[in-house]
């Protein structure tokens, strides 16, 4: 897909969670950290086998290898494998059982979405399971007007099913929307099914390859939304919010590093838990 034109409706945007709006991996290996009394080399191998499990199972069920399973009991096959693997005490792993309801927001996530529901429709689409996302919504104050789970559709994201459902979910007279993910395999999956595309970059993503051509690309979601603003007709922009001067840089958003008792960050390339 070429650049994106000017818009003359209100766009509406379909948010990957895991990876995109959180911190997935690193969540996890901090959450490892805490909970299981291990160093962070060690916190980092188990959860980097953690979300591979889960990834190959996600595999399987969007191939057919396997009935589905939602992503909270994938977390608990994961989490009986490590144990039976030696790489968790039974303990451990029983309290880490809800830790993926636990991951923790980019900085620039809460004010990013906080600016989007204002201005455009938003719908989250994740891999992730309806209560974790119940949990995530809750914990890392992630804001939207509808959020979708593959527990909707009973397979996984790259399925063309996550993504027809998303497009059968928009609001009347909305235009084509935006899938926004920091995955390039994502957001290939998605324009295949007829979605626009955004890519913001994150630091454990999967970075578009050199045949990758997005709509957009940005850096955070604040400089999405403004973004999405510049391409809005004059008419339309003039009603939108105008909240950015109020809202904190990228940098500012939340000061210095996020906190080590937060969670979360992604796994396999091709089938993160998304």
């Amino acid at each position: 897909m070429g650049p994106a034109t000017e818009e003359t409706t209100r766009p509406t945007v379909v948010l990957d969670v895991l990876g995109t709006l959180v911190d997935q991996t690193g969540s996890l290996e901090r959450h490892v950290t805490a909970t299981a009394g291990i160093d962070s080399g060690a916190a980092a191998e188990v959860a980097r086998r953690w979300l591979g499990h889960v990834a190959e199972q996600e595999r399987a069920i969007v191939e057919g290898r396997r009935a589905f399973a939602p992503s909270h009991e994938l977390d608990l096959e994961a989490l009986t494998w490590l144990v039976g693997e030696r790489f968790l005490l039974p303990d451990a792993a029983g309290r880490l059982a809800d830790a993926s309801e636990w991951l923790q927001p980019w900085p620039d996530t809460v004010a990013g979405l906080d600016l989007l529901t204002a201005d455009v429709a938003v719908l989250g689409l994740s891999n992730a399971s309806r209560r974790v996302l119940a949990g995530l919504s809750a914990n890392a104050r992630l804001r939207w007007h509808q959020v979708l789970s593959a527990e909707d559709a009973q397979t996984y994201k790259p399925d063309p099913a996550l993504y027809e459902l998303a497009l059968n979910s928009l609001p009347s007279g909305s235009g084509t929307p935006y899938m926004v993910a920091a995955h390039a395999w994502d957001l290939r999956a998605a324009a295949a099914a007829g979605m626009r595309t955004a890519y913001v970059s994150r630091s454990d993503g999967d970075p578009p390859g050199p045949g990758d051509v997005f709509d957009l690309h940005a850096t955070s979601l604040l400089d999405l939304h403004a973004q999405l603003l510049d391409l809005v007709a004059p008419e339309l922009r003039d009603g939108a919010t105008d909240k950015a001067s109020e809202q904190p840089s990228y940098e500012d958003a939340i000061p210095g590093e996020y906190p080590e008792d937060n969670p979360d960050k992604e796994g396999e390339e091709r089938f993160d838990a998304g």
